[in-house]
């Protein structure tokens, strides 16, 4: 006996586009949603460790504040006066000494990043010394150490040139002749810095603001009996 295939009833032509198209939606955006979490992790950890780099540079200009630019500090020839000031022993000019936060007062220190380029990547090795040639002063050995890091994409990868890595430091004072003049500030001069980095194309920032140094305001006055 022959069975009326006629009633068998089954998928159309269009219900099976629509089911298709319907399950191919589902499967791009479970995709998109997974892209975009594997993306927010990757940015959460670079904001990471931002933080913590620009503590690590905080830390480094903090720790060397009484350090000497280019110049050894042990040097038995640099006499420390009270006011803050410095002079060699023997009347030889001293204007070219000047610790860590002044130096950063005319020499900002910017990472010169190389995008697209990361030192676990092909063509790049990693140095497993950061202080490849140790200088005789700790500023120039933290430079060092900062360009080693942020140069060669260490830790921090760098998408395009709007991205930065960089230190400034400002000079405040009440009194002499400072760029930044402020009244509430007694101790003369007070050094600012800043630490900025853009991340993520530079749509995400990351700024740090902190006191690198002072020199305590001296006054002297006569009395009589």
């Amino acid at each position: 006996m022959k069975k009326n295939k006629s009633k068998i009833s089954g998928l159309s032509i269009l219900e099976a586009l629509v089911s298709t198209a319907i399950v191919g939606i589902g499967f791009i955006a479970i995709l998109q949603m997974t892209n975009f979490s594997v993306q927010s992790i990757d940015n959460s950890g670079d904001r990471t460790k931002a933080n913590y780099l620009t503590e690590m540079i905080a830390e480094d200009v903090i720790g060397s504040k009484n350090t000497l630019y280019g110049t050894n500090s042990d040097n038995e020839n640099i006499v420390f006066n009270n006011d803050g000031s410095m002079s060699f022993a023997d009347g030889s000019d001293a204007s070219g000494l000047k610790k860590f936060s002044e130096h950063l007062n005319t020499n900002s220190w910017n990472a010169s990043l190389s995008c697209g380029n990361s030192s676990t990547g092909s063509g790049n090795t990693n140095t497993d010394n950061i202080y490849q040639t140790q200088e005789n002063d700790a500023p120039r050995n933290k430079e060092a150490k900062w360009d080693m890091i942020f140069n060669e994409n260490r830790f921090l990868k760098c998408k395009s040139n709007n991205e930065t890595k960089k230190l400034e430091t400002f000079k405040v004072c009440r009194w002499g002749s400072c760029t930044y003049k402020n009244d509430l500030v007694f101790d003369d001069p007070i050094y600012i810095s800043r630490v900025e980095m853009l991340l993520n194309n530079g749509k995400k920032r990351k700024y740090l603001y902190f006191q690198s140094d002072y020199n305590i305001k001296t006054t002297t006055s006569d009395s009589s009996d």
